[in-house]
């Protein structure tokens, strides 16, 4: 079994990120939306900020690669992941292809 990333399963990916000092753990609301059940949800420019913050803090993880190769596997509906939300993800897989 290769020691890279892209050759690990799901389980191998979160495993390795657990064993990182990851800021997500600390911050969890950066990444994801909040759960807000007005009509109008999450304002544009709350979102732009929360994800920005998300971008910054993934910029210096420890996890990035993992974070992301985990995301790319398992194809997140929401959040920011490895620095990317999951519909850059979804739109990165889809070029590839």
């Amino acid at each position: 079994m290769s020691s890279t990333p892209q050759h690990r399963s799901a389980g191998q990916l979160r495993d390795a990120i657990g064993d990182q000092v990851v800021p997500c753990v600390a911050q969890p609301a950066l990444f994801f939306a909040p759960d807000d059940s007005s009509r109008n949800g999450e304002r544009p420019a709350a979102r732009e900020l929360r994800e920005r913050s998300a971008r910054t803090l993934c910029a210096s993880c420890p996890a990035k690669g993992l974070c992301l190769e985990l995301a790319r596997l398992e194809r997140p509906a929401y959040g920011i992941w490895g620095g990317f939300t999951a519909t850059e993800i979804t739109n990165s897989k889809r070029e590839a292809a």
